[in-house]
């Protein structure tokens, strides 16, 4: 199984090493990682670990969505069997990934993995983890689908899947769009457990809280 991995990332020069040294074990396919206008040298320490970079100079990028977009049309036109996505910030353990793997080797015809952070929700900020919750069963009644973390960004999505998806969010919103988008396909669905991570300090999120929150349901809707 061939599986092309993609980290948006945005000033992460102090957290995208320890992600990529933690996804070497698995031998992926691909790992690209697309550097989303960063000026703290993150392509440079993304290209010192191994990884390929698409860099989206200032001006030419301006979101997570246009971001991962961008590195899906690069990956398009190769060959291989899924998408991995994960953040590049830390907050999702490289490790996981065998979880996934383990899935795949036992319900091989699985379409659309999505990490979920139920099991660890205690770590999560409850003011997140409500707006999360909200979000994912409104949505997903919408949709038809039963999620657990609609809006995780840790997931593995069939290639075929996803390349037949039209999508335009620029922002947060992509990972829900994508969601919304496939759940009009009857596809084979799984939720795979893993951890909550939330880096010591200050909160270094590029999430906007309630505006990102009404922007993810707004772009929700239109699909």
């Amino acid at each position: 199984m061939r599986i092309a991995a993609i980290l948006a990332a945005h000033d992460e020069a102090d957290h995208i090493g320890p992600v990529l040294a933690g996804l070497e074990a698995f031998g992926l396919h691909r790992i690209l990682v697309v550097d989303d206008g960063s000026g703290d040298g993150t392509g440079a320490v993304a290209a010192a670990a191994g990884a390929e970079v698409l860099r989206l100079e200032p001006g030419r990028g301006g979101g997570k969505g246009q971001a991962l977009r961008a590195g899906i049309a690069h990956l398009r036109s190769d060959d291989f069997d899924f998408y991995l996505f994960l953040d590049a910030d830390g907050q999702h353990a490289p490790t996981d990934l065998r979880r996934f793997l383990d899935h795949l080797a036992t319900h091989p015809d699985t379409d659309f993995l999505i990490g979920s952070r139920l099991q660890d929700r205690a770590r999560i900020p409850a003011k997140r983890w409500r707006t999360n919750a909200l979000g994912t069963w409104t949505l997903g009644r919408i949709a038809g689908v039963s999620w657990e973390d609609s809006q995780s960004g840790y997931r593995m999505i069939r290639k075929k899947v996803l390349d037949r998806l039209d999508l335009r969010s620029s922002g947060f919103a992509i990972e829900m769009e994508i969601a919304m988008k496939a759940a009009d396909w009857k596809l084979r669905w799984a939720h795979i457990p893993i951890q909550a991570i939330y880096q010591p300090g200050p909160p270094r999120s590029h999430f906007r809280g309630v505006m990102d929150t009404w922007l993810i349901a707004w772009e929700s809707l239109k699909c």
